[in-house]
């Protein structure tokens, strides 16, 4: 079986443990399944300046690019883990931007598969955006 299936199998299965828990916590699908997605966006995408010089974050190879779309997916699909009825803090802001992380995983997939590290640095930026905005709302401290 290829690495990518493998991948998506147990993205698939831990998907499935996480709806299957009852007291499934929203922090624990943030921390461990949307976090390290939006990651692999944001760590490849943009530049770094140092004294030593600009380094560019676009993935060099298609296991670079691959490790984005795999990302991409996983923001894409964990947005329908986020509107579950159990886990919606209310139906309607709630749903809404838990929703716009699947456009914002769809469009970061597309530009991984068009090599656009130009568009999945302007896609990051969105994603970060969706993120604050349901943070400021919702994280409670």
């Amino acid at each position: 079986m290829k690495k990518s299936c493998l991948f998506v199998l147990a993205i698939a299965f831990s998907f499935q443990l996480l709806a299957s828990e009852e007291d499934s916590e929203v922090h624990d699908l943030m921390a461990y399944v949307l976090d390290p997605a939006a990651e692999a966006i944001w760590d490849s995408a943009g530049f770094v300046i140092t004294e030593e010089g600009e380094t560019n974050l676009a993935p060099t190879n298609q296991e670079g690019w691959d490790k984005v779309k795999y990302g991409a997916k996983v923001i894409s699909e964990s947005s329908y883990l986020l509107s579950m009825p159990e886990r919606a803090v209310d139906q309607a802001q709630w749903v809404a931007l838990s929703m716009a992380l699947k456009g914002m995983g769809e469009k970061a997939f597309t530009a991984a598969e068009n090599k656009d590290s130009e568009a999945l640095f302007e896609i990051g930026a969105e994603l970060y955006q969706i993120c604050v905005a349901c943070h400021q709302i919702y994280w409670n401290k």
